[in-house]
């Protein structure tokens, strides 16, 4: 049986658990789950719906992240908590705490988010991680200040990661800009290993066409 794909990736994202859209769609929630999967649609704990997310101390974790000065590892935020394992809740209830947190997939262009970061605060623009506000989806740097609206996405795609699934995300990621309003600029190793400071003329003529 085929299904509508759309239709059922909007029912869970307006707030029907995978169960609901599964009896929604008169369908397995199995087959549910692999439609979210394929599309790279985030998962989310059915505790949010259920109000049941007993978790605390996540703005000490999140102080404790940020003095840090690089991305850190799920396991050492457990550790500072006195846990082995962070559950899925801290970052449901605390979002911003992703922010700092290395994915197995982030960690592969660990070199190349070193690189944009340090050339960002080179040239002192204002910026903010993994931010999920403007797009609804995370996008690798939102830029602030005198570049607002312009986001940055590393665009490679990790070796974890299948192609169909990488690309759906970024043509998510593209569409949520665009409907937000906001300039995503596609990265690729050839920026990282060529000069980053071509950027520069790029943003700048970003912000000239605004005016």
């Amino acid at each position: 049986m085929k299904y509508d794909s759309a239709e059922i990736i909007k029912a869970y994202e307006e707030g029907l658990s995978i169960n609901a859209v599964a009896r929604k769609f008169d369908t397995y929630p199995t087959t549910v789950k692999r439609i979210l999967d394929r599309f790279g649609v985030e998962i989310k704990s059915e505790g949010v719906t259920k109000g049941m997310l007993y978790v605390k101390d996540g703005e000490k974790l999140i102080e404790w992240a940020k003095a840090q000065g690089r991305l850190v590892t799920k396991a050492e935020l457990a550790a500072v908590i006195g846990k082995t394992k962070l559950s899925p809740s801290y970052f449901i209830k605390y979002p911003e705490l992703g922010r700092y947190v290395a994915s197995d997939e982030r960690k592969e262009f660990d070199e190349y988010y070193k690189k944009l970061y340090s050339w960002l605060d080179e040239h002192g623009i204002a910026y903010k991680r993994n931010d999920k506000t403007k797009l609804k989806v995370t996008v690798d740097v939102l830029l602030l200040g005198k570049y607002s609206n312009i986001a940055m996405e590393i665009t490679e795609r990790p070796r974890t990661v299948s192609t169909k699934v990488h690309r759906a995300r970024m043509n998510k990621k593209m569409y949520n800009a665009s409907e937000a309003g906001v300039r995503l600029i596609g990265l690729t190793k050839e920026h990282f290993e060529k000069d980053l400071d071509g950027l520069k003329d790029v943003l700048d003529k970003l912000i000239e066409e605004r005016c």
